[in-house]
């Protein structure tokens, strides 16, 4: 692997291979997320490492998280967690057992190869200042060509 690390902009629409990088449970403006780096390992843009943050629901009546259904968290944890809908629809599931489920999850994303397309976001705020995403409903597991 390359010590090179791009920040290029890739162009929207563009599909990737890459690998997950140092994915972590964070708390932010928007709640609580996973955020994680997306090193892009073949092609064109090879080297090139992006950030993306994947989304908890948050049920308003009563205030509890929730994996959403088809979401982009959902999608990229069935990656890893392919009996996630049986350890999420266990309706004696404990909090404990649901928080080390996610945590575990998160965990084995590190070094997880996916392929995806790309889109391109840009802050309201500052519309100069823009940045890749990897577009929802894109994210898939690598598969090898041969």
């Amino acid at each position: 692997m390359s010590r090179l690390r791009r920040r290029d902009l890739i162009p929207e629409d563009t599909q990737i291979t890459g690998t997950f990088r140092e994915p972590k449970i964070v708390h932010g403006k928007f709640g609580r997320q996973v955020e994680s780096k997306a090193l892009v390992t073949k092609g064109e843009y090879k080297g090139t490492e992006l950030r993306d943050w994947f989304s908890f629901g948050k049920d308003e009546a009563d205030g509890e998280e929730f994996i959403p259904y088809g979401g982009t968290l959902y999608g990229v944890l069935a990656m890893v967690e392919p009996d996630i809908d049986g350890v999420l629809d266990d309706i004696d599931l404990s909090e404990k057992k649901y928080q080390a489920f996610v945590k575990g999850a998160v965990k084995k994303l590190d070094g997880y190869e996916f392929t995806a397309r790309v889109g391109i976001k840009a802050p309201k705020n500052n519309p100069e200042k823009k940045r890749n995403f990897l577009q929802p409903g894109s994210i898939g597991p690598a598969v090898d060509a041969e």
